[in-house]
């Protein structure tokens, strides 16, 4: 162990140690949970119909252009 890598786990300790304690506070998030499990099941189903509706756009471009050009 060198010098250099010594004094930089020196100073990452101490700057650590003399965090303040509310940079580790406990953070509410419940509003989020509450917004994404009422309107997340809404966004994932526009999603996902809006995937099946491209794929089925390419289906049927994929035979008509195998109909057309055989």
């Amino acid at each position: 162990m060198n010098i250099k890598t010594f004094a930089t786990g020196v100073c990452l300790m101490l700057l650590t140690v003399a965090m303040p304690s509310t940079a580790l506070a406990a953070i509410d998030v419940t509003d989020a949970v509450t917004s994404i499990t009422t309107d997340g099941g809404a966004a994932i189903a526009a999603i996902g119909g809006a995937m099946i509706g491209l794929a089925a756009i390419a289906i049927v471009f994929k035979w008509a252009k195998a109909a057309i050009f055989g």
